[in-house]
């Protein structure tokens, strides 16, 4: 009975500090910790948000957050929360984009997962699937991509009231993958090797630890482009 105990307690430990190291950012979820090493940060730049990128915030604003990321990162997952309410309180003043860079060798159902995304953007429902394919990531993620779509991604289209068939017939369309494919280009250009990748004003910076210092990051860049900063922020205690 003891020894039970003695074990039950070591694994709650260990869970405990896997799951604070992975939403702290150490090695983002990817295995790769060197771009979270100030001695080794580069603040590589990426191509300005355009028409064809997926934004939610205030398309006039002076600064913008571009995240580029991996549906099926447990990462990317746990700072989608601090990303929404980043959005949130700063979506007046900020332009924020998504950008997809699915960690094919390791991660086997991103690719398919953005390519969901994708086919329901071309719905209209972009930003809806966005959040059920991070809520339910551990769920999905564990089935094998040849029936992760049949099994769960058309469920969620269903429950989003798009037309399954059209979303079917989208998810491997030219349109999709092309999409896809350009914004892995865009991230490898900027020598992406670990999701998510944040850049403010088109500028990679170091993961934040905290949705405090995302704040801080952000509310330099308004300070700098002129813009004021929101009162309200998890920084000032409210």
């Amino acid at each position: 009975m003891t020894v039970w105990f003695i074990v039950g307690f070591l694994v709650l430990v260990i869970v405990g500090v896997t799951v604070a190291y992975v939403v702290s950012g150490g090695a983002n979820g990817t295995g790769s910790g060197a771009a979270n090493a100030s001695s080794t940060f580069v603040a590589t730049t990426v191509p300005a948000i355009t028409a064809a990128d997926w934004t939610q915030g205030n398309k006039n604003a002076k600064v913008s957050v571009i995240e580029y990321g991996d549906f099926e990162c447990p990462a990317c997952g746990a700072y989608n929360p601090i990303v929404d309410q980043l959005i949130t309180t700063y979506g007046s003043q900020v332009l924020f984009s998504f950008r997809n860079f699915p960690l094919y060798t390791i991660h086997p159902d991103a690719g398919i997962a953005a390519q969901a995304a994708e086919a329901a953007g071309l719905q209209g429902k972009y930003w809806p699937m966005h959040e059920l394919l991070y809520a339910d990531q551990a769920t999905w993620s564990v089935v094998d991509p040849s029936t992760v779509v049949s099994q769960y991604f058309n469920g969620y289209a269903q429950q989003l009231g798009l037309n399954v068939a059209q979303f079917d017939q989208d998810i491997n369309s030219g349109a999709v993958t092309n999409k896809i494919a350009a914004d892995v280009a865009s991230g490898n250009a900027a020598q992406i090797d670990h999701t998510p990748t944040f850049f403010v004003d088109d500028v990679q910076i170091q993961n934040p630890a905290s949705e405090s210092d995302f704040e801080q990051v952000i509310n330099a860049a308004l300070t700098a482009a002129g813009s004021p900063t929101p009162q309200s922020t998890s920084s000032t205690g409210q």
